[in-house]
């Protein structure tokens, strides 16, 4: 990903209030290296601290204090303003930092290529907008104090610059993301707490007990309806029995057929009539007078509103889609409306035919007494019924007949059949009920239903341990790729950029005798402790431009006083080397350090721009011109120290 700055400008911002600094040397192009001649003063630290901000998003944290100190000096001004104009992959982009002075508030807007007008916020591309941190962003608009950290030996500071450049912090919020996933899991887990092989270990017995039980009950109803269906065959042939000796007696037998056949056709009467009840039941009319008078008030109202009405909405509403009406005459918009607005008042054709349904239901229909007389009718037949039992009972209870003890014998093993048939049944019912009612005093230990839902439950709460266990599992696996691949790739980047640092060292530092041994924390030099500021930055420039060479982002690279505490030897030296390190090089710089490092960019002139910052009356004005940057001088320059 490429990014450019063609322009940045201030408005009512401490050091140079009102300013436009151009960066273009074509349209949308900018020079390859812009030399800003800014004295001590001016406002170099204040301008580097906002085109942070533009990269990194920072200011919308600033307190009310820092952001009102971004006010000129005296001046009772409300509101400033910073704005950049950048190119990121050919694309136009413009942002800009509100200043507000009164509320001490920062506020960004955007301008995108394509789209215009201001977007509140700061709409740069995702990938850089969650990219571009603080600490990522002063590694190229650079914070001279990283240089002399990069070598210090308390510092992490070169490896965390490798880190962010190369974007391996981005598999350390992978991580954190990993564990972040796992804790929800495990936060949200709803059936069980379990977190461990021990607690799925449990689990797991516990469910096999579950299984155990249901087995053993399953095998109960299984053996209890074998024992159902004996005991109804045994009991079927005892009747059998007891009604065979009873027909053997020719005193009994007439009297004993008629009774049965005389109950089996009152109980068909008592069903037939039953059925025919029922069926009169769910007419309306015959439940009550009041019932019976509603309904013939409602068939009287639809006959006199004339409803359902012959005409549905849906006519309408396809009639407007016409041209023209059925009359013949023009549908206009006009008319259109007016039908459509009309069409509520009509039904729609499947109300219609509810309707219909309703009146041919009720139309008609008058109130019935005859509905009583079926009752008395089922009234006496049930009676006749127990009549006809009691005669049968009273005729097999009196045993005056020849088989009579034969008859009592079966009787009692008949009893004890069906008592035993009655206990089966109760036993059955307990083990496989299922509705709430009958089911709430039982459990899992006598009920197949209860064992089966705990069974389910127990399997549920494995199923996300399980889960919850394997995701944990994996993210340990992960997390320890992660780490493998941050380890193996920080080593091979420390080396590369390790080689190529001192490639470059060679060229910046010829006659000194300086070199990088290994890159820890920080950077390591062979056989010495430390450097001196000159060689401090000539290291921290060779190991920049040697991360910036194989990075996924081509940056601006922004830096203020490059060589100034250089002699003038490394400084030429550097301001050759500097400018091939970076596609586009910004730097600030003063009278005091401009000899020595000036020349070589006099060379390559057309590639370079050269600026001049300088107070005009209460104005600040922005000038290109080589000759002034070359004539410029500063009277404070070897003395005043940056306070903005």
């Amino acid at each position: 990903m490429k990014i450019s700055i063609i322009e940045w400008s201030y408005s009512n911002i401490r050091g140079v209030n009102d300013l436009k600094i151009n960066l273009e040397e074509f349209e949308k192009q900018p020079y390859d290296v812009t030399l800003i001649m800014m004295p001590n003063g001016y406002g170099k630290t204040t301008t580097q601290v906002l085109l942070r901000a533009i990269f990194d998003g920072g200011a919308k944290d600033w307190s009310p204090d820092y952001v009102r100190e971004f006010r000129p000096p005296g001046s009772e001004i409300t509101q400033g303003e910073f704005s950049a104009s950048m190119l990121i992959d050919e694309k136009f982009y413009i942002v800009k930092l509100i200043l507000n002075y009164e509320k001490g508030l920062v506020t960004y807007k955007t301008v995108k290529s394509g789209q215009g007008g201001l977007e509140e916020g700061r709409k740069l591309p995702s990938s850089l907008k969650y990219a571009f941190s603080s600490e990522f962003v002063k590694r190229f608009i650079f914070d001279g104090e990283l240089a002399k950290q990069i070598i210090g030996q308390e510092s992490q500071e070169a490896v965390r610059t490798i880190r962010y450049l190369y974007q391996l912090n981005k598999l350390d919020e992978m991580s954190n993301r990993i564990k972040t996933i796992v804790k929800e899991k495990q936060d949200n887990m709803k059936l069980s707490q379990t977190k461990t092989e021990v607690g799925l270990g449990k689990l797991r017995r516990s469910k096999e007990d579950f299984e155990k039980c249901l087995r053993k009950l399953k095998y109960k109803r299984k053996i209890m309806s074998e024992e159902q269906t004996t005991n109804a065959k045994d009991i079927e042939d005892k009747r059998e029995k007891i009604t065979a000796l009873i027909k053997s007696d020719e005193n009994l037998n007439a009297e004993f057929e008629r009774l049965q056949t005389d109950l089996s056709n009152v109980e068909s009467d008592i069903k037939e009539t039953s059925q025919h009840n029922l069926n009169i039941l769910r007419n309306p009319y015959f439940i009550s007078n009041k019932i019976s008078n509603d309904l013939q008030t409602l068939s009287s109202q639809m006959k006199k509103l004339q409803l359902p009405r012959t005409m549905s909405r849906t006519f309408f509403i396809d009639l407007a889609d016409n041209d023209s009406c059925v009359c013949g005459r023009h549908i206009g918009e006009g008319e259109k409306n007016y039908i459509l607005e009309n069409a509520d008042r009509y039904l729609g054709d499947d109300q219609i035919s509810v309707i219909n349904a309703v009146k041919n239901a009720i139309s008609d229909r008058v109130q019935s007494e005859d509905i009583n007389t079926h009752f008395t009718n089922l009234l006496e037949l049930i009676n006749k019924r127990s009549e006809l039992r009691t005669d049968l009972d009273r005729l097999v209870t009196n045993r005056n007949y020849s088989n009579a003890d034969a008859v009592k014998e079966l009787e009692d093993e008949l009893k004890e059949l069906e008592k035993s048939s009655d206990e089966i049944n109760n036993s059955l019912n307990e083990l496989t009920a299922k509705n709430k009612s009958e089911i709430t005093n039982l459990s899992y230990e006598n009920n197949i239903y209860l064992c089966e839902q705990a069974l389910e439950k127990e399997k549920e709460k494995i199923a996300e341990a399980t889960n919850t266990l394997d995701l944990v599992k994996k993210s340990e696996r992960l997390e320890a790729y992660i780490s493998d691949i941050q380890e193996l790739t920080m080593e091979k980047l420390k080396e590369k950029i390790k080689l190529e640092t001192n490639q470059k060292l060679k060229d910046l530092l010829r006659y000194e005798d300086v070199s990088v041994e290994e890159i820890k924390g920080y950077i390591k030099l062979k056989d010495k402790e430390g450097a001196s500021e000159g060689q401090s930055l000539a290291i921290a420039y060779s190991f920049l431009g040697s991360m910036f060479d194989t990075s996924s982002y081509n940056l601006p690279f922004v830096v203020d006083s490059p060589a100034g505490s250089l002699d003038l030897s490394v400084r030429r030296q550097v301001s050759k080397i500097i400018p091939n390190l970076f596609d586009q090089l910004i730097v600030f710089i003063t009278s005091g350090e401009r000899e020595g490092f000036k020349e070589h960019f006099y060379k390559i002139g057309d590639q370079v721009q050269f600026l001049t910052i300088n107070k005009d009356g209460d104005g600040t004005n922005c000038i290109e011109s080589r000759e002034l940057f070359d004539a410029f001088q500063s009277e404070d320059d070897e003395e005043a120290v940056e306070t903005y």
